[in-house]
């Protein structure tokens, strides 16, 4: 159904069998034509802000990162309608350097064709922001930005479920700060609430999503590639985070980041009234593997509270994986990690299952470990 560009609650989707840059040109122009077009976000001499998702230094083919030809395809809309582009991310992978970063993920040698400013958040400086009972320090370029556009990649998320809109705008935040809210907020649902407080200071202007290769399974680095074949935008990342949770299978309000937005009123959680647009609508991921860690939403609370002991989700150290790159060891907001000999291994008393070792190990070498339970549930 075609919308109008003043109704926030359009969500489109469009097809996308690969990123070739001619087709994602052209699908990107039809992406946003239910919502006005690139022009209705960006005017003559805006400093843009791109923020893909840059988790890790991988190759874009593992469909980890944002793949760089969608980042040059919006750089490039930008750029038509007089705006000034540049792009930045502080991901997990930053603690080694994000030139490492930029080079592996396609990132740099794009930037330097086509002649796209790469921002280093750590190198920016940060500004204290309070939002309600929670403090962040957010990179300084984002907050001067003049529009922000959010590129996040669709996957599934070990911790949280998804990450997509909401979730993508974590990256704002520069450095080892993001490690300290695993630590401070370990549970799932309360990592969820500060995600969305820190949306709610950091709302992006539009977010356009890269579902043309998905991540399944105990994402966001651990899982499988999943060739989904869509791109999803809209001007509500929450409405966005909606469809896309339906599209890969998650029951409404199970995504905590997107029950607790809505509720919030910071965009719309009910599938049912989103307008939909594009060629995409009603496209659902056949087969698709959900994370692990949903066998906690699945139990009814009361139940939860009584065998809460007999269901756990953990992470576990393969040794004959492990290259003893000391990458968890350095990333672990609580120390719970330590070395045994060539390799290391988790503390499990000292564990706070934040699953910041899975989500950054470089070797996919932790996995995520079931209770018998647990197992009955997945």
């Amino acid at each position: 159904m075609q919308g109008t560009g003043e109704n926030r609650n359009i969500v489109a989707m469009q097809k996308c069998r690969d990123y070739e840059p001619s087709r994602l040109r052209s699908v990107l122009r039809e992406l946003l034509e239910p919502m006005g077009g690139m022009k209705s976000f960006v005017g003559p001499g805006d400093r843009v802000l791109l923020k893909p998702n840059l988790l890790s230094a991988k190759d874009p083919d593992r469909a980890i990162t944002t793949h760089p030809n969608l980042v040059e395809a919006v750089a490039e809309a930008v750029r038509e309608c007089g705006g000034e582009p540049f792009a930045g991310d502080s991901p997990g992978g930053a603690i080694r350097g994000i030139k490492r970063v930029w080079q592996n993920t396609g990132i740099e040698a794009m930037a330097r064709r086509t002649g796209l400013e790469l921002v280093n958040f750590e190198a920016s400086g940060s500004e204290r922001i309070e939002c309600g009972d929670y403090v962040f320090f957010v990179s300084k370029p984002v907050l001067n930005a003049d529009v922000i556009i959010n590129l996040p990649k669709l996957k599934t998320h070990s911790l949280t479920l998804l990450t997509c809109a909401v979730k993508n705008m974590f990256g704002v935040i520069p450095g080892f700060r993001k490690g300290e809210f695993h630590k401070l907020f370990p549970k799932p649902g309360e990592f969820a609430e500060m995600l969305v407080h820190l949306y709610k200071l950091v709302p992006p202007s539009l977010s356009i999503v890269d579902a043309v290769v998905a991540m399944e399974g105990n994402g966001p680095s651990s899982g499988n590639p999943f060739e989904l074949g869509l791109m999803i935008a809209g001007r509500d990342g929450v409405a966005v985070d909606t469809v896309a949770a339906k599209t890969i299978g998650f029951e409404e309000s199970h995504v905590d980041t997107i029950r607790i937005a809505s509720e919030m009123g910071l965009g719309e959680g009910e599938y049912g009234r989103i307008e939909l647009a594009g060629d995409g609508v009603g496209t659902r991921a056949v087969d698709f593997e959900l994370p692990s860690n949903r066998v906690s939403k699945l139990l009814p609370r009361p139940l939860v509270k009584i065998i809460a002991p007999f269901v756990w989700v953990k992470p576990v150290i393969d040794p004959a994986r492990c290259t003893g790159c000391a990458f968890c060891f350095e990333s672990c907001p609580v120390d719970a990690i330590e070395r045994k000999g060539p390799v290391y291994e988790i503390k499990e008393r000292e564990c706070v299952k934040c699953l910041c070792c899975h989500e950054l190990c470089p070797e996919s070498s932790i996995d995520i470990k079931l209770s018998r339970l647990a197992k009955l549930f997945v």
